[in-house]
């Protein structure tokens, strides 16, 4: 076969899945009491596994139990690993039994360790495949790590390659048993030689190359660097046998008599019924849509549209049906559709082609795309909208978005992709079709046939979760708006950032050589390891306090920020960054990305990334323009509007603070806001015990730093740091603050209470976030979901008011006969492009919808400005 049809091979280590699920999640039950947290957190990781790796074949491997060969030749092998827990030990035929609900290849073989059995499979298919990966955190499995071998920590959440294992042992895969074989395993109880730790043992190998070399050469071990070489030469002469039982012990087989073959280790199809029956009692009733929904077809018929008759008869059946699936082929040359798919039904599709010989346009499909009915089901219908429109043609009706269904259900999943969803939903892979001209074509064929299967089985689990609401009347009407402003776009001034990159370059180079000058040599600026010697060997800059990562010394934005205190170079070191990444990342990106045909900047706003529901962007990245420094301001009057218009900002003010009074309920936040207090004075005069007018100016910023660190989580140290005072100081500004607002310490108590007890929080619209690290063993881990905890009912709500702002005012423009145009959306503001003429009426409207989007109990205010550029409305 082939190089380029070599499938994937992942081989999973289930006893570590086991492990892994066990102590990742709180204890869960079945109605009858049987303990399944270990079942569920498998089944969860095992599909996430699937969906990212997408391997061509699998093999889920299991201990088949009893004694092994490495019993045999040690009695005390593995004798003090720690018992079962008692409520794991239920749960392991159940996990066998998921895996055969499954049909996914399993391999156990008796007298033989599930190790050993991935070691041969290894062996023997390796040369068969594109690649392996291992999946488990047995670092036994790094011997057979190679540049086709990688190994997936699971518990880290990282991949092992060649060069991880020689971070870790010091040696190559191949030479990681003959370290071990000194070292020992206190965890499987291998003896090794007792006095040689790692970094002994690393020298050795990395000397001899071999246990067997090194005890027959035992008299060289003096010659080596080695602190006390005398004793550890004696000791292995001692230990020489003990050592050579280690290393058998640790040597994976790779021989193990295995009744299989690659094409055995094939993916099937769930078994519907089992699978059903399985997770009803189990009691994973959510889990049966997503892996075994009814009827769920595996392909269908494809029909080809190349004429105006046949495409007549396609419009007269397709508008009498209730729904119908939309995916847009686009031209790579141009970005304009090229072909249109159809889907009739979960097994039927046709694909319009446009263009060419039948002579075919866009325009052709409008008395179907451009009427309401029957409603639009997609996996990315923007996309699509999008295109459609660059040819003139408004998509309407739109209806389901599997993808965006997808992310309300599961908003920290990594991937909505259709392709991604078919795979974990349906267990099956949709056909790449990637040979052939119309591959293109029958892949959106198939995508549209998916789209409306996915509709069903992603349908019933929005109304399990009660998103359904949230998904029909924010974020389904949201895509048709986005849609409209990646359209219009924003006006660029390539003139000004032109002149600005140039500036940029100048000072950048200015820059460099005061740096150097100041450094006393020449050297990579972007270089850590480099910086590292500058500033701490060469310059002495004391590295106390200095956090060390696995390279060596931080040198990132905190630390630097710290050292300018001591050396004016680190100080240098920021500048030179700063210009270096907005010159890079903006000014040179945002005149690439001008489009030729329109002259202006067309972003991206995606609705599938945020977990909080916030919309993020890209194509540029708008979110991180400075908006406190002259460059970022600067950079920002680029951005400009059309002839005979100008631009309006309507940003909402303190709108996370204000969610934060009307969720904690709290008297004196809400009676602040009410009153149309300075909320950062007010805190500093609750916190400082001080009378309004007597608040200090270093006083109101400390409680700004406060007001928003309740919000994210921040404790006493990241405080400390903020304020740059004593952690004594930042404790008890906290415990000022939680006792001047009660209603927020009680706010977060019961917000942290809900999501262990649940497994969730929500926001006022109803959004989900689920917090599975809520209950972690890991302190560092379970910290960080306690923040998040917190935070997103706060955030999520604020990204809802503004969708839901953003639709209103959309629409109201459009019934209006308005010619402005909501053309951007960046954190919790919205810029608009209006007709001078019409600025007055704009503002009225927006500010009318912004402030009335939802009843809080507390008012909400919006701040806008009018100008000729971006910068200008601040």
């Amino acid at each position: 076969m082939g190089a380029e049809e070599k499938p994937r091979l992942v081989v999973v280590d289930a006893s570590g899945f086991v492990y892994r699920a066990f102590h990742a999640l709180p204890p869960l039950a079945n109605k009858a009491g049987l303990p399944t947290g270990a079942v569920y957190g498998f089944v969860n990781m095992l599909v996430k596994c699937l969906t990212d790796e997408r391997p061509g074949r699998l093999a889920i491997v299991f201990d088949a139990g009893g004694p092994t060969f490495r019993d045999e030749v040690y009695t005390e092998y593995k004798a003090e690993r720690a018992p079962m827990p008692s409520d794991l030990l239920p749960q392991l035929p159940y996990v066998r039994a998921v895996v055969e609900a499954l049909r996914l290849p399993l391999l156990e073989v008796a007298g033989v360790e599930a190790d050993d059995v991935i070691a041969t499979l290894v062996a023997r298919f390796e040369p068969e495949v594109s690649d392996v990966l291992i999946v488990t955190s047995d670092k036994d499995m790094m011997q057979l790590v190679s540049p086709n071998v990688r190994l997936y920590d699971t518990m880290r959440n990282r991949k092992i390659g060649v060069e991880e294992v020689r971070a870790r042992f010091g040696v190559a895969p191949e030479q990681v048993v003959e370290v071990m074989a000194l070292v020992g395993d206190s965890i499987d109880n291998v003896p090794g030689v007792k006095g040689i730790g790692d970094k002994t043992a690393q020298v050795l190998i990395g000397h001899f190359g071999t246990l067997e070399n090194l005890l027959s050469r035992l008299g060289e071990v003096e010659t080596l660097a080695l602190r006390g070489a005398k004793k550890c030469r004696e000791t292995l002469a001692r230990d020489a046998e003990v050592a050579r039982l280690s290393r058998e012990l640790v040597m994976l087989k790779r021989d193990v008599p295995l009744e299989t073959s690659l094409d055995a280790l094939r993916i099937g199809a769930p078994d519907p019924a089992r699978v059903r029956a399985l997770f009803t009692e189990l009691g994973f009733q959510s889990l049966i849509p997503r892996l075994a929904p009814a009827g769920s077809p595996k392909s269908g018929t494809t029909g080809w549209i190349e004429d105006a008759a046949a495409l007549a008869d396609l419009i007269t059946l397709a508008a009498g049906l209730e729904r119908i699936g939309v995916e847009v082929v686009t031209s790579e040359r141009n970005g304009e559709p090229s072909a249109v798919a159809i889907g009739l039904d979960e097994t039927e599709a046709c694909v319009v082609r446009l263009g060419g010989e039948g002579g075919l346009r866009a325009a052709d499909l409008e008395p179907l795309l451009g009427a309401e009915r029957p409603e639009k089901v997609g996996s990315d219908l923007k996309r699509a909208s999008f295109a459609l429109g660059r040819a003139g043609v408004e998509l309407r009706g739109l209806a389901f978005d599997a993808s965006l269904a997808s992310y309300v259900i599961h908003p920290s999943r990594q991937s909505h992709r259709i392709e991604d969803l078919a795979l974990e939903l349906f267990g099956r892979s949709i056909a790449s079709f990637d040979e052939g001209p119309d591959a293109p074509l029958e892949a959106a064929a198939e995508r549209v046939r998916t789209a409306l299967q996915l509709r069903g089985v992603l349908g019933e689990q929005l109304e399990e979760q009660q998103a359904g609401a949230l998904f029909r009347e924010i974020e389904m009407p949201l895509v048709a708006v986005l849609a409209r402003m990646e359209a219009h776009g924003v006006g660029i001034d390539r003139d000004k950032l032109s002149a600005l990159g140039a500036e940029f370059d100048g000072r950048m180079e200015t820059c460099l050589g005061e740096i150097y000058a100041l450094a006393g040599t020449e050297f990579n600026v972007s270089s850590p390891p480099q910086l590292r010697e500058v500033l701490f060997d060469r310059l002495k800059i004391s590295s106390r306090g200095v956090r060390r990562g696995k390279t060596g010394l931080s040198t990132d934005v905190d630390v630097l920020t710290r050292l300018a205190r001591e050396h004016p170079l680190p100080d240098k070191i920021l500048s030179y960054r700063m210009l270096s990444k907005l010159k890079s990342t903006y000014v040179d990106a945002l005149l690439a990305l001008v489009d030729p045909r329109t002259g202006r900047i067309h972003c991206a706003f995606n609705q599938t990334v945020a977990a909080t529901g916030r919309l993020s962007s890209s194509d540029p990245n708008l979110q991180n323009i400075p908006i406190r420094t002259d460059e970022g301001r600067r950079i920002r009057q680029a951005f400009v509007p059309a002839p005979g218009t100008r631009l309006i900002s309507a940003d909402y003010s303190q709108i996370e603070l204000r969610l934060l009074a009307h969720l904690t309920g709290d008297a004196t936040l809400q009676d602040s806001f009410r009153k149309g207090e300075d909320i950062h004075r007010r805190t500093a005069a609750e916190v400082f015990r001080r009378e309004l007018d007597a608040v200090a100016p270093e006083e109101r910023r400390a409680a700004k730093v406060i007001n928003f660190g309740i919000i994210y989580g921040m404790g006493p140290v990241r405080l400390a740091r903020e304020l740059d005072i004593s952690l004594e100081a930042a404790e008890e500004y906290i415990r000022s603050y939680f006792a001047r607002y009660p209603g927020v310490s009680e706010y977060v108590r019961s917000t942290l209470e809900r999501a262990r007890r649940t497994g969730y929080v929500t926001t006022l619209f109803g959004r989900r976030r689920f917090i599975p690290d809520i209950a972690s063993r890991e302190g560092g881990v379970r910290q960080f979901a306690e923040r998040t905890a917190v935070n997103t009912p706060i955030q999520g709500s604020a990204a809802d008011l503004i969708k839901v702002a953003m639709i209103r005012i959309d629409r109201e423009l459009r019934e209006s006969g308005s010619r402005a145009a909501m053309i951007l959306q960046v954190h919790d503001e919205l810029i608009f492009e209006a007709p001078e003429s019409e600025v007055d009426a704009v503002v009225s409207l927006v500010r009318n919808q912004m402030t009335r989007v939802a009843e809080l109990a507390v008012p909400l205010e919006v701040e806008v400005g009018v100008g000729a550029n971006w910068a200008e409305i601040h």
